[in-house]
């Protein structure tokens, strides 16, 4: 550990530091190393990792791996409608028991959800995955809105799409592990149908190590950032107030303006897993999880610098990247509704030997891509759209429930038997719908740090 004493480096001195988040090639100083933003961002990636990542990883076999899609969808639809409830409340839970201890309960639920897929996968049984749906709801949904407020507060202001892209690649992580467990135990599936249950084991058992990791997270009054300024540490107040708070971010015209980005940014998971699990063998969906892993985590690092280059304002940034992703939303859904009218003419099952495979399997990886730069840019999005550090739990867990309520709401969609090409239809309009609206949020984007104000001079929040 000798190499972590070394000088510290200035915040906008090397080129060597804009390129990695923390540990920048020189040394941390006298910082104790596991109170570092680096330290804090590792531990929220881990319990990314375990928890929604590898979540992810079962959903982007398509359908959580199961046959048809149809269980699956029904039950994420309940699972939606509980994380639009605890996203909601997430700023006041935080408030009571304080953002680490809702970290660690976030994590509690996405092993019940496995388990669940495993009983029905191997047994049939189906009460328990709406139970272990509603479960992982509840907690999940504390746990969006508790890390989105750490990664959004205990970072530098100009390293934070940096950091956001880092978390994700855990995130990620979680998709490609889990994307290899998948291929690994499905490899020989050369036609439709369901994943091995052995692979649903490998899940639960690691899922379980999500609590035990948050508990290794720092309060911010500790957090010892590299440019020497500190993360606010906030007061509790009473709940009453919190509620009078988060409703007052519900009738603000800027929030009102991106809720229709929000409510499609994960609109569109339920129609690719559907497509991936209607259309291609088991171990193109195994292939699959793996891939679009991958292609995520380099999306996403390409497009975190971007968003911290600072050759352009952040102005100039917000609207840039606004106008890059909304093209390439649009013209991917326009290849889906082209591929989509083809397969519904006659629906193929395809696999990775099959001719005609890359065109529609592209399709799928390409979604997923989307909907990774939906989420960072989100959220980046939202660490300026916070008006103090009071609002940033706040800000976060409201914008949570948003995305919450348009994927239940597409889960319930892809719980009937209604044609796909309704669905991407659907994704397309919400595309439009947002496309206007959101850009008068984003053109009013300037800098604004937060998560670094002093103490005595931040109003009153929730209790990081």
């Amino acid at each position: 550990m000798a190499s972590l004493k070394s000088q510290p480096i200035e915040a906008h001195s090397a080129i060597a530091e804009d390129a990695v988040p923390e540990f920048e090639a020189s040394g941390i100083g006298n910082r104790t190393w596991y109170r570092t933003v680096f330290f804090q961002a590792t531990v929220i990636g881990l319990c990314a990792f375990f928890a929604p990542g590898l979540y992810n990883a079962m959903q982007s076999t398509g359908a959580g791996g199961q046959q048809t899609p149809y269980l699956v969808m029904s039950a994420n639809a309940v699972l939606g409608v509980m994380m639009v409830v605890t996203c909601s409340m997430g700023s006041v839970v935080a408030n009571r028991i304080g953002l680490k201890n809702a970290l660690i309960f976030g994590t509690t639920g996405y092993a019940l959800y496995s388990a669940s897929l495993y009983t029905n996968n191997r047994y049939g049984n189906e009460w328990f995955v709406y139970v272990g749906s509603a479960a992982c709801g509840i907690t999940a949904g504390v746990f969006w809105a508790a890390e989105g407020a750490i990664m959004i507060s205990y970072p530098e202001d100009q390293k934070r799409g940096r950091y956001l892209a880092y978390w994700l690649a855990y995130r990620n992580g979680g998709s490609i592990v889990g994307g290899a467990i998948n291929l690994a135990f499905n490899a020989t599936g050369k036609t439709t149908g369901k994943l091995d249950y052995r692979t649903y084991i490998v899940f639960v058992a690691l899922q379980c190590l999500g609590p035990f990791v948050a508990m290794l997270l720092s309060p911010p009054d500790k957090v010892q950032r590299q440019d020497g300024r500190k993360v606010a540490k906030a007061e509790r107040i009473p709940t009453v107030l919190e509620l009078k708070a988060v409703a007052k971010i519900l009738i603000r015209k800027d929030f009102l303006l991106v809720f229709p980005f929000f409510f499609y940014a994960t609109f569109l998971l339920s129609y690719a897993g559907s497509y991936l699990s209607l259309y291609f063998s088991v171990r193109s969906r195994a292939l699959a999880s793996l891939v679009s892993a991958l292609a995520q985590i380099t999306a996403n690092f390409i497009f975190g610098n971007f968003l911290d280059w600072k050759r352009f304002t952040i102005n100039q940034r917000a609207r840039f990247a606004y106008f890059g992703i909304m093209a390439l939303f649009g013209g991917t859904w326009v290849w889906a509704i082209v591929i989509q009218r083809e397969y519904g003419l006659k629906a193929p099952a395809l696999d990775w030997v099959d001719s005609g495979f890359g065109r529609g399997w592209a399709l799928y990886i390409l979604l997923q891509v989307n909907f990774a730069l939906a989420y960072n840019y989100g959220y980046w999005l939202a660490g300026y759209m916070a008006r103090d550090n009071a609002e940033i739990i706040r800000f976060t867990s409201t914008v949570r429930a948003v995305e919450a309520a348009g994927g239940a709401v597409a889960s319930g969609i892809s719980s009937t038997h209604a044609p796909l090409i309704a669905a991407a239809s659907v994704n397309f309009g919400l595309w439009g719908l947002a496309l206007i609206p959101t850009y008068f949020a984003v053109r009013s984007i300037d800098a604004k740090p937060l998560g670094d104000i002093p103490e005595e001079e931040s109003s009153k929040s929730v209790s990081l």
